[in-house]
């Protein structure tokens, strides 16, 4: 059982599977669980415009689509952990490449182990994305756990 673990989080349908995986590994009553969403610096609002309407008046609808949407998968995962006896913190970055963003806060957060989703990908898609699990997996400061588990499947 784990007492600090980082949860980088994408927002797709197997995030439910890798907060199961947290719900299994996380010691109850003692663990704090780091949600941690990475979005696009370039998408990324300006400090002091949370409600999408920068401090010069602006609005910048991509990028405050892009926070809500980051923000709702945060809110959600600390839903569906609610109620297990664990303290949950959420954490929005921005930051790119996304893996370096989950190594570095893993290292402020002196994570004991990193809980995140690997998807299956073809040769070409991996060549033109490399995967971030992968690049976590190779560079982590602590142990990282996978779940390859689609959505549905037990």
């Amino acid at each position: 059982m784990f007492n600090i673990l980082l949860v980088p989080l994408d927002g797709t349908l197997q995030s439910a599977n890798v907060i199961d995986l947290v719900r299994r590994v996380a010691s109850p009553g003692r663990a704090t669980v780091h949600l941690l969403c990475v979005i696009d610096p370039s998408y990324a609002l300006p400090p002091g415009s949370e409600s999408g309407i920068a401090p010069d008046g602006l609005t910048y609808p991509p990028a405050s689509a892009q926070t809500s949407f980051a923000r709702s998968v945060l809110a959600t995962a600390a839903g569906q952990l609610a109620g297990h006896n664990l303290i949950v913190e959420q954490h929005l970055r921005a930051g790119n490449p996304p893996a370096d963003v989950i190594i570095e806060q893993a290292g402020l957060l002196a994570a004991e182990v990193i809980v995140m989703g690997h998807h299956h990908l073809s040769r070409l898609r991996r060549w033109a994305n490399p995967s971030i699990s992968g690049e976590v997996i190779d560079r982590s400061p602590c142990p990282v756990l996978i779940e390859t588990r689609d959505k549905g499947l037990t």
